[in-house]
């Protein structure tokens, strides 16, 4: 692991100040000074691709290339698909998969990243066969946990979470209607829980036993699933109990003035 970082040091310092500094300097253009980021442009071109993928070695799109114009990068080159997703990844933040494996495998400072740098360093991680089939063997993550619940009331203890989101992924061929409803549950759960929207009701995470109680409330006055958001939930659940809001003082403040 040591050796692992020690290579990965000097692509990754260049790849966070990439995005780092277009964090900071962020505007309604998407337009940046590109011989700001020359180096880590050029560092971007000659970061590998997996070689089995051929389809990375065919010439970039022209909207890839359309995107690159748009922030101000043209390149005197002609550019694959892979060496187009690397420049543009490098202004772009890491998608869900690549932050459930930087986590997984505690990987510092994931959520600052960018998509190009969680790329290079999943792609070294992954280069040891023992951290490949620990990933694969993992446990099932809460969120398939839950949807294997709903969908049939129980659990097989055992299951990597591969064999548990398969099973899942079956279970909702069998009964569509059902796992329709049970993605409409695991989008307002992550919607209760963004942070954003707790902070705006200054309310704690929301568990899922909480969460449950409030869905099944609000369904009950005929409000659709689909129509639902994270936030009747949260309103439902602070008239339910304010034990959830988050510091005391705002609890006080809303307690009625005694008579």
């Amino acid at each position: 692991m040591e050796l692992f970082f020690v290579i990965s040091a000097f692509v990754l310092i260049g790849l966070f100040y990439v995005y780092k500094h277009t964090l900071s300097n962020s505007t309604k253009s998407n337009r940046i000074n590109i011989d700001n980021f020359q180096e880590q442009i050029e560092t971007a071109l000659t970061l590998p691709r997996d070689s089995a993928d051929d389809w990375q070695n065919e010439p970039a799109t022209e909207a890839m290339l359309q995107e690159m114009a748009d922030r101000g990068i043209w390149l005197n080159q002609q550019l694959t698909k892979g060496q187009a997703m690397n420049i543009l990844g490098l202004f772009t933040p890491p998608d869900g998969r690549q932050v459930d494996i930087l986590k997984y495998f505690n990987i510092p400072y994931s959520f600052k990243m960018n998509q190009t740098m969680a790329y290079y360093l999943i792609r070294e991680l992954f280069k040891d066969p023992a951290k490949v089939a620990e990933w694969n063997n993992r446990p099932p993550t809460t969120t398939v946990r839950q949807g294997l619940l709903f969908m049939e009331g129980k659990l097989i203890s055992g299951m990597t979470h591969v064999e548990a989101q398969r099973r899942l992924d079956k279970l909702g061929m069998t009964y569509p209607e059902q796992y329709r409803e049970w993605k409409q549950i695991d989008r307002l759960f992550l919607e209760t829980n963004n942070p954003e929207v707790r902070a705006k009701f200054q309310v704690r995470k929301i568990t899922w036993k909480r969460f449950y109680e409030s869905y099944d409330a609000v369904k009950a006055t005929g409000v659709n699933p689909r129509v639902m958001s994270g936030e009747h939930i949260i309103e439902y659940s602070l008239r339910q109990d304010d034990s959830i809001v988050a510091h005391a003082k705002i609890r006080d403040a809303m307690q009625p003035a005694s008579s």
